[in-house]
């Protein structure tokens, strides 16, 4: 257990934090963000407009029953 505690004590001793990292990583993580809310904004919209153009057929044949 002592072995466990000394590796990962060590491990987390060589992280650093780097400000510079973030000023060029932040930018690259935003338009990621950006580019997954555009696709599941034209997911959604594409779901919306198939069931909206199939969905009046249907109601068509219950009424003619």
């Amino acid at each position: 257990m002592y072995n466990l505690y000394v590796t990962v004590m060590a491990f987390l001793m060589k992280i650093s934090i780097y400000a510079d990292s973030w000023k060029s990583s932040l930018p690259v993580v935003l338009f990621g963000m950006l580019g997954i809310f555009i696709v599941i904004g034209v997911v959604v919209l594409l779901t919306y407009l198939l069931n909206k153009l199939t969905s009046g057929k249907k109601k068509n044949d219950k009424d003619e029953k």
